[in-house]
C-alpha cells in the first residue's frame, strides 16, 4: 500500500522542480521513521512529509502533522540544527535501490542530503556534503548494513530486475487535484495520510490498553481465588464446632484412635458425629488442632474479603479505563503518540505500568515496583537480565530497577540514588540511615511458595546509606506524571 515506483517517481519530480528553493523553518521527528520539514515559499508555508514506515512509505505535502512527544528525538534536533535556514535545491528518485535523496543548500555552510529509505526495514539518514553520515534514524536497516554517525552512507542492495520490474507495471493511483499548490505531493497524502492516522491510533490504543488488559486479567485471576478464601467462613466454624466437641468428650477418646462417633445436642435435636481422628495426636492435641485451624481460617477470611475489595476496585478502575480508551477519538489518541517510542515491556501510560519511574543523576531512569505483584512483574517481566536490581535490606519494600544499558556499570550517584529510592519505598521511609543490597536481576530468583514479592539472591553487594534530604527531595520531583485518559 506504500507509494509505487511510478507514483514515487511522479511526486520526486514535482518536488524536486515546484518545492525547489523553498527554505526549511522547522523540523519534527515524532516517530523513528517518520519527520515533518516545515518548508516556506513565498506567499506560503507546508509540512513535506517523510515516512519510511512499511506499507504507509511516502514522501508527501501535508496540511498538519502529528504531534510531537514533549522530548524531541535526537534526528529531530539533528535536522532542526543542520538544515533550519536551508534552501531545497533538488530531489532525486534512485528507483532500484528505493531511495528518495533531498538535497539542501546553504550559502555559508555548503549542502546537506537526506536520504529516505523506502525498503524493507526502512528509516533516514542526514548526510554531510561529503557523504557521511551525520545522523540517522530507523535502527533496523543502519544495523544491517553497520551505518552509523560518522561513517560513510552506502545505499541499499538494489532490487533485481525481475522484481524492478514488476514494481514498475503498478499504475499511479494518485488522483491530483486542479488548484493545489503540489498536486501529485498533495495526492499521496491524501491517499496514505488518513490511513496512517488510523493505523496509528489504532496501535496508540492498543499499547494504552495493554497494560490495562493485562491487569484485569492477572486481578480477574487473583480475585477468583480470593473470593474463594474469603467463602471458607463455614469451614472455619466447622473446627471450632468438632474442637468443641472434642474438649466435651476428651474422656472417651483414645490415643491412636483413627475415628471416633460422638454425641452432638443441636438446635434440630440429637445428632450422631463421626471425627476423623490423627493417631500421633493427644486428645488435647487434637482439640487444640481444631482450634487453631478455625483460627488460621478465620484469619484467611478476613484478610480475603479485604483483599477481595481492593481488588474488586482494581477490576473496576481496569474496566472503566478500558472503556474510556474506547471513547477516545483520533485525535486524542495522536496526542500520546509518545507511547509508541516506548520499548516493549514498558509500553501504556505510567499509571498501568507496574513501576513508577524517577530520573537519577544524568538523566538515568530508575524504577520502584508499586506493590508486592507489580515488584514481581517488574523484576522477571519487564527487567532485563544485565539491569541493576537493588532493594532494602532486611525491610519489606519495593524492588527498584536501574534499566542499564548491557555492559555497562552503574555510575555512584545513581547507585546513591537508586539507593535512596529503595529506602523511602521501604519499611526503613523516614530513618536517617539504612542498608541496601544490589545485585544483577539475573541472580534473583523468585522464592518458592513465596508471598508476591518475595525473592532470594546471590553475589549481592551491601552498602549502608546515610539518607541525603536535599537527594531523595530531588528525585522525587522527577517522579513522572501520570496522564489522564481522554
Amino acid at each position: 500500500m506504500s507509494l509505487r515506483p511510478t507514483e514515487l517517481e511522479q511526486v520526486v519530480a514535482e518536488v524536486g522542480s515546484r518545492l525547489a528553493g523553498a527554505v526549511v523553518q522547522k523540523a519534527w521527528c515524532p516517530l523513528p521513521r517518520l519527520a515533518y520539514l516545515e518548508l516556506r515559499v513565498p506567499g506560503r508555508s507546508f509540512f513535506l512529509c517523510l515516512c519510511a514506515e512499511g506499507e504507509l512509505s511516502r514522501l508527501s505535502v501535508a496540511s498538519d502533522r502529528f504531534p510531537t512527544p514533549g522530548e524531541p528525538a535526537p534526528f529531530q534536533r539533528w535536522l532542526r540544527q543542520e538544515l533550519t535556514g536551508f534552501k531545497l535545491k533538488g530531489a532525486t528518485w534512485r528507483e532500484a535501490e528505493r531511495v528518495v535523496m533531498l538535497d539542501f543548500h546553504k550559502e555559508e555552510e555548503g549542502t546537506r542530503r537526506l536520504a529516505l529509505e523506502l525498503s524493507t526495514p526502512g528509516g533516514m539518514a542526514l548526510l554531510s556534503e561529503s557523504g557521511r553520515v551525520l545522523m540517522l534514524t530507523g535502527e533496523g536497516f543502519a544495523q544491517r548494513r553497520s551505518l552509523h554517525p560518522g561513517a560513510e552512507w552506502r545505499p541499499p542492495e538494489p532490487l533485481s530486475p525481475e522484481a524492478l520490474e514488476k514494481a514498475r507495471s503498478a499504475t499511479s493511483r494518485l488522483q491530483p487535484v486542479a488548484g493545489d499548490f503540489a498536486p501529485y505531493a498533495e495526492a499521496a497524502e491524501r491517499l496514505l495520510g488518513e490511513r496512517d492516522r488510523k493505523s496509528r491510533a489504532e496501535s496508540i490504543r492498543r499499547r494504552l490498553a495493554q497494560p490495562y488488559r493485562a491487569r484485569l486479567k492477572r486481578s480477574g485471576r487473583t480475585l477468583e481465588k480470593v473470593r474463594a478464601e474469603a467463602a471458607r467462613g463455614p469451614d472455619a466454624e466447622e473446627h471450632r464446632r468438632v474442637g468443641e466437641l472434642l474438649t466435651q468428650n476428651l474422656h472417651r477418646l483414645k490415643r491412636g484412635a483413627t475415628e471416633v462417633t460422638l454425641t452432638a445436642y443441636t438446635e434440630t435435636g440429637v445428632e450422631e458425629v463421626k471425627v476423623k481422628l490423627d493417631p500421633k495426636r493427644s486428645p488435647k492435641e487434637e482439640a487444640d488442632w481444631h482450634f487453631h485451624q478455625y483460627k488460621r481460617l478465620l484469619r484467611g477470611v478476613e484478610s480475603a474479603r479485604r483483599r477481595e475489595a481492593e481488588l474488586a476496585r482494581e477490576v473496576a478502575h481496569a474496566e472503566a479505563a478500558l472503556a474510556q480508551l474506547e471513547k477516545m477519538d483520533e485525535a486524542a489518541l495522536l496526542a500520546q503518540v509518545e507511547v509508541l517510542q516506548v520499548p516493549m515491556g514498558e509500553e501504556g501510560p505510567p499509571e498501568g505500568r507496574p513501576y513508577k519511574e524517577y530520573l537519577g543523576h544524568g538523566g538515568q531512569r530508575i524504577w520502584v515496583g508499586r506493590g508486592s505483584e507489580d515488584n514481581d512483574v517488574l523484576t522477571f517481566k519487564v527487567a532485563k537480565p544485565y539491569h541493576l536490581w537493588l532493594h532494602a535490606r532486611g525491610q519489606p519494600g519495593s524492588h527498584v530497577v536501574v534499566p542499564l544499558e548491557k555492559g555497562t556499570e552503574v555510575p555512584q550517584e545513581v547507585l546513591l540514588d537508586a539507593a535512596h529510592l529503595a529506602l523511602h519505598h521501604s519499611g526503613a521511609k523516614g530513618e536517617p540511615r539504612g542498608e541496601v543490597s544490589y545485585v544483577p536481576v539475573k541472580f534473583v530468583r523468585k522464592q518458592k511458595g513465596g508471598a508476591p514479592g518475595q525473592v532470594q539472591f546471590s553475589r549481592e553487594k551491601t552498602f549502608m546509606v546515610r539518607m541525603e534530604p536535599e537527594r531523595l527531595e530531588r528525585l522525587l520531583k522527577t517522579r513522572h506524571t501520570e496522564p489522564q485518559l481522554g
